[in-house]
């Protein structure tokens, strides 16, 4: 009963720990935000810091640059920071009950960032009632039920919103397609409800057929295999007197490495119109290509520094850097290099009376794709980058942290002197 007792009392310990170490880390994201140096106007430069809202209303403002710093002190995706700074404003500014909670670790932190995120869409004097209401509840009543209570205080606190949230959920339909890498995707949509049940009729009487027919899969896979088959029609005749419409044109990038082409076995790395489809065994690439038409693009020599003498990307070395780098180049960024900008590491000069612009600036080992936010704060001195090889991009914090960027895997940089800040500080602490 002795060792018993003693595993009980380690895992509330454990516990306790983790909650203390959670709260501690929004504290310490609050205090990122109230010392974050105020942003200096540049009037003539449009990278220039702005001051934005700090979360919902009545959560303060702040420097739009701090999700930056935040993200890459926490090995977090801009997004991913962002979201964390809305939800400490927000529950400073407007649900101070469940702030207090929080540091009295009566409540775990993601759960106080979950109520966060549902209220921010009430007005401030609203999210305060709500956490009011819930005041007397947090240690004391289980999570699932507090969720329950939750949803029906946010509709009670504003039924305006919650109608027009209704409205715009009908109205908002979409299809999402995630590619999860192992020969499947995963499919959600939100659709009308008429058309959803039509689909969901001619799914079940393809399943019936199936069943019909012998198979005995489970229902979930027979409706996957259903939906497959609506997706995927047999393939056009066309000796037929109505062919059927031409298959679709699929832009499709496959990386495959010499010794698979060597060998006829191995991986290869799909990156398709949708995004990365991810690793496929070559004897797979038939199956997943057959519905589609097919361009093929020349070979890329990734080792390449191909270079222009314009400021102007040309599609050849935009493409290249693309395949190579298939995210943002700041820390831990999940940005797509598709969709982002190429930023010239050392910034592009250009001609002036009497000193033209040195040749060859535009070129691979010049250039990385950033999102417009990151590249804003790069160009305006905030973030300081240098490119010493290829592929490697240093950055630089306004606080002096470094961080190595390379094939999209992010480490800090830590010079001895840091090492004996730290012994000396923990020296410190351990003698009290």
């Amino acid at each position: 009963m002795t060792r018993f007792r003693q595993a009980s009392d380690r895992l509330v310990d454990a516990d306790t720990a983790v909650r203390r170490a959670e709260a501690d880390r929004l504290a310490a994201v609050a205090a990122m935000i109230d010392a974050y140096p105020a942003p200096t106007p540049i009037v003539d430069s449009p990278a220039a810091e702005r001051v934005v809202s700090a979360g919902a209303e009545g959560a303060g403002a702040v420097g739009e640059f701090v999700a930056l710093e935040v993200g890459a002190l926490l090995g977090l995706s801009e997004p991913a920071a962002w979201s964390l700074v809305h939800d400490v404003a927000n529950l400073l500014a407007r649900h101070p009950h469940l702030w207090s909670a929080v540091a009295e670790l009566r409540v775990e932190a993601w759960q106080a960032r979950k109520v966060a995120l549902a209220a921010q869409e009430l007005s401030a004097e609203a999210a305060r009632w709500v956490d009011a209401e819930l005041a007397e509840l947090w240690g004391v009543v289980a999570w699932p039920r507090i969720r329950r209570r939750l949803a029906g205080l946010i509709v009670r606190a504003d039924a305006d919103l919650a109608r027009r949230k209704a409205e715009i959920a009908r109205r908002d339909r979409f299809v999402s397609i995630r590619h999860l890498g192992d020969s499947t995707s995963v499919l959600t949509a939100r659709m009308d409800t008429a058309a959803a049940l039509t689909l969901e009729a001619s799914l079940d009487m393809i399943v019936d057929q199936m069943i019909l027919e012998g198979a005995q899969d489970r229902l979930p896979v027979l409706r996957a295999r259903a939906l497959e088959m609506l997706a995927t029609p047999p393939l056009p005749d066309a000796a037929a007197p109505n062919p059927s419409p031409g298959l679709p044109l699929a832009d499709v990038v496959v990386h495959i490495a010499a010794e698979s082409l060597e060998t006829g076995t191995g991986v290869a790395r799909v990156t398709a119109r949708g995004g990365d489809v991810g690793p496929v065994l070559l004897d797979q690439l038939a199956h997943l290509l057959g519905h589609h038409r097919i361009r093929v693009l020349p070979v890329t020599d990734l080792a390449g520094d191909p270079r222009v003498d314009s400021y102007e990307i040309p599609d050849r070395l935009r493409r290249q850097l693309v395949i190579r780098e298939d995210s943002s180049v700041f820390p831990f960024s999940t940005s797509r290099s598709r969709t982002a900008d190429l930023d010239h590491t050392i910034p592009y000069r250009r001609s002036t009376p009497g000193s033209p612009a040195p040749p060859g600036q535009t070129r691979i080992s010049n250039l990385g794709p950033l999102s417009r936010r990151e590249h804003r704060a790069k160009t305006a001195g905030i973030w300081t980058l240098s490119q010493p090889e290829p592929g490697v991009y240093e950055w630089t914090n306004r606080a002096g942290r470094r961080w190595t960027v390379t094939r999209g895997r992010t480490t800090e940089f830590r010079d001895r002197s840091d090492e004996r800040i730290d012994l000396v500080y923990t020296s410190c602490v351990a003698l009290g």
